[in-house]
């Protein structure tokens, strides 16, 4: 007989949690297609988004406390390959805080941040080289959606909607990183990684469901016309008039994937040793499974 097991927190969210994950990202969707809703705002909000992530993760690695461990890697980040190599002076005893926490922050505040370790800020340096993986995203959305970027990206809706992503990011790395506190746990490299597998998940929607998309809707489109199914016939659910399908070819494929991320990237978080879509935003960790069980309980 198995022994039973506590439900982790992505378990008690169950198919609740995920219904409201999948609302609320399946809402851009509607409102492009019903309400007229810029597809162009809504694709530079997911963009802004992935760039506050990626920010937000590179400040919680500078916290971490974790040695970095190379060795049998599978997903190595920008800026290290399988013949990189590590000063082991710098990665070996105690890491050394830099003292800046205690130097910027009142003392009743900084009593209740972590040091920053000095050996996690050239590990942060070598993968800035993800913002180029960043632009290449921005001048694909540049050149296909979005007509004027810099309007798009300081109209109301844009900095109304990006200001809520900041605080939501904030939040989630509150959440991730300090309640637990994971940045004991994880090395500045691990929490580099997450980051960067959510980049490359991305990456292969762009390239891979976006073509997928597009040709759905042009298939759709011929049924449509085959059948003769008119605007009004639709009721609420017809397009809007200047719906552009272009736009909604990208839009469709991302939001779904951004709902895939959201749970997936939560469960990863929660359990020590998660599969499926969330094995693949759970970064690699050497330590065995049940040196992980062991100092998640403590």
């Amino acid at each position: 007989m198995s022994a039973l097991r506590s439900p982790s927190p992505s378990d008690r969210g169950g198919r609740g949690g995920l219904a409201v994950v999948l609302a609320a990202n399946l809402l851009p969707v509607a409102g492009v297609v019903t309400l007229g809703w810029s597809a162009a705002e809504i694709l530079v909000v997911y963009w802004i988004e992935l760039v506050v992530m990626v920010a937000a993760y590179g400040v919680a690695a500078l916290f971490a406390e974790r040695p970095i461990d190379l060795a049998d890697r599978e997903f190595y980040i920008v800026g290290f390959s399988e013949n990189s190599t590590l000063d082991e002076d710098r990665w070996s005893g105690d890491p050394e805080p830099v003292g800046l926490v205690a130097r910027v922050l009142p003392p009743s505040i900084a009593e209740r941040v972590p040091p920053i370790y000095r050996r996690n800020v050239p590990v942060v340096a070598r993968s800035l080289g993800i913002v180029g993986f960043l632009a290449f995203g921005a001048l694909v959305l540049a050149d296909a959606v979005v007509a004027e970027p810099i309007a798009t990206a300081a109209s109301p809706t844009v900095l109304a909607a990006s200001l809520a992503v900041c605080v939501s990011q904030a939040a989630e790395i509150r959440r991730e990183f300090f309640v637990t506190p994971r940045y004991e746990e994880w090395s500045a490299y691990m929490i580099q990684e997450a980051a960067q597998r959510v980049v490359t998940f991305y990456l292969c929607i762009g390239m891979l469901a976006v073509p997928a998309s597009f040709l759905g809707l042009l298939l759709v489109a011929d049924a449509t016309d085959a059948i003769a199914v008119g605007p009004a016939a639709l009721g609420p659910l017809a397009p809007a008039p200047d719906l552009d399908p272009v736009a909604l070819a990208y839009v469709i494929p991302f939001a779904l994937a951004k709902a895939a991320a959201d749970r997936s990237r939560r469960i990863a978080f929660d359990e020590v040793d998660p599969g499926g879509l969330a094995g693949w935003f759970a970064p690699e960790d050497p330590r065995p499974e049940w040196l992980r069980e062991q100092e998640r309980e403590r």
